[in-house]
């Protein structure tokens, strides 16, 4: 029996990036950001831009102290995947009773269609998350909002 390991073999990858940018890849370069005074958000996914009609997905930081109010989705559900920083989300039960976890880097959250949630950053940076919603139509109440400020892509969102 023998006890060598074999040394992996290297492959040659010929690059295939297109010249152009398609229309499946949304890049933050390409999406304006949406600023309030709680959150800082760009929705990188929805039905008007994407094609894509029964999910939208957005890219969220709130900052160190904040996070979104008690509030619901009727008509979808929602994945919160979290990329960094830490936090605590909030979902009511079937009975209305709010359970509270503590959430980090790793971390997915499913919600029902129709539970009340929340999400607070507890701790000392930006928790960034990405929250996707099936089907879609969450997110459009970001972009009607008179609380969201309005920055083109590659402009400085000054607050």
């Amino acid at each position: 029996m023998s006890t060598s390991a074999s040394k992996p073999s290297l492959r040659v990858v010929k690059d295939t990036t297109p010249a152009t940018k398609p229309d499946f890849v949304h890049t933050v370069e390409t999406i304006d950001t949406l600023v309030s005074d709680w959150v800082t958000a760009k929705v990188m996914s929805e039905p008007a831009t994407s094609g894509v009609k029964n999910m939208s997905a957005v890219s969220i930081f709130f900052a160190a102290g904040q996070g979104h109010a008690r509030h619901n989705h009727p008509d979808a559900e929602q994945f919160i995947f979290v990329i960094a920083g830490q936090g605590e989300m909030m979902i009511e039960d079937a009975d209305g009773t709010p359970v509270t976890w503590p959430i980090k880097p790793g971390d997915l959250v499913s919600i029902p269609q129709g539970a009340y949630h929340s999400t607070f950053n507890t701790g000392w940076e930006p928790i960034r998350i990405l929250a996707v919603y099936s089907p879609a139509g969450p997110e459009a109440a970001m972009h009607d909002e008179t609380a969201f400020r309005r920055f083109a892509p590659g402009e400085i969102a000054k607050v």
